[in-house]
């Protein structure tokens, strides 16, 4: 017995038909002409050689032949649609909205996440840079890059104070620390070699200091932790928003930047730059990737957080060398 060929084309026309009993109205959902779907609803029943429909004079009913052929139809376009729409879930990339300090993530992490992508391709990321708290139930962000101490940590009056705070939430945060926040005071090199023949201490009441407003208590904090008194230096301070601007100012020869020394070792023009040589002081924090607690079981965040550990240790070892290598005398 031959099987009978059913064009896909006519079963969706037919089932549209039949569902609404009405091919006006199975036109204009699939967009066509009633014209076409009655060409459709024709062919259908030749290659079946069964009449699915009773043609009245305003309406269509549809015969028991097509009630039983609508069930089969319509149970099958069902079964396609969801499959459909599982291959495209599983084959669309995932978007992963991450939050960074806007220094960091210029310096550090946007060059190199070209890396990330390319080892995960069902893995988009998204970049979104801001000093805000990370709110973790707005939804609007996954994970976020922040600076800060957290709750369970105790904190020392002699070391820098940090003003941003992290997250509006500790108790829907898992936190996980990625990198020291550690200031060094950094100038232009070819300031640093008119001047090298002075000790540090000198060189620092020479230059004006130029302060980053995120961080206001950073310089005094700094330089109490050092024992040293406020910059002698008679030139009024220069102050500037974020630490990208305060580090250009500094290559300019404005004046001393007081910026993390994790955002040296990557910087373009890090070899412009020279550490003033000084005891090593860690501020009053660090930095964290904060995971809110209902992305933790996310195996994107998950994979997109254990790249990001491996990452921030080759960039501590990075900022140990430069440290190393670029110090004043």
């Amino acid at each position: 017995m031959r099987r009978p060929y059913i064009n896909l084309g006519a079963l969706r026309g037919f089932e549209a038909s039949a569902r609404n009993l009405s091919f006006t109205i199975a036109a204009e959902e699939l967009r066509l002409t009633q014209g076409a779907i009655s060409r459709q609803v024709a062919m259908l029943e030749r290659d079946l050689g069964a009449v699915l429909f009773k043609r009245m004079t305003r309406k269509i009913v549809l015969t028991e032949a097509g009630q039983v052929f609508y069930e089969a139809a319509r149970d099958a376009l069902q079964i396609l649609t969801r499959a459909a729409e599982n291959i495209s879930t599983v084959h669309s990339p995932q978007t992963l909205t991450v939050s960074i300090l806007p220094t960091l993530g210029v310096v550090w992490l946007m060059p190199r996440l070209h890396l990330f992508t390319h080892a995960n391709p069902g893995t988009e990321v998204r970049i979104v840079t801001s000093i805000a708290p990370f709110d973790p139930r707005s939804g609007g962000i996954d994970v976020a890059i922040a600076v800060g101490s957290r709750p369970d940590q105790g904190s020392d009056k002699h070391t820098p104070r940090i003003d941003l705070r992290m997250t509006t939430a500790w108790e829907d945060v898992m936190a996980q620390e990625l990198l020291p926040d550690t200031l060094v005071p950094v100038i232009s090199r070819k300031v640093g070699n008119s001047l090298k023949d002075l000790p540090s201490s000198e060189i620092l009441n020479r230059l004006p200091l130029i302060h980053t407003s995120t961080r206001r208590h950073a310089w005094p904090d700094w330089l109490a932790a050092h024992s040293l008194p406020p910059s002698a230096s008679g030139r009024r301070p220069l102050e500037f928003g974020h630490f990208f601007m305060a580090l250009d100012a500094a290559r300019a020869g404005r004046g001393v930047a007081l910026v993390p020394a994790v955002l040296l070792p990557d910087l373009e023009y890090r070899r412009q730059l020279q550490v003033l040589s000084f005891r090593h002081v860690p501020s009053a924090g660090a930095y964290h990737l904060l995971i809110g607690k209902a992305q933790v079981a996310n195996p994107a965040v998950q994979t997109f957080a254990s790249w990001l550990m491996a990452e921030s240790k080759l960039l501590r070892d990075r900022t140990n060398k430069f440290l190393r290598s670029n110090r004043t005398p």
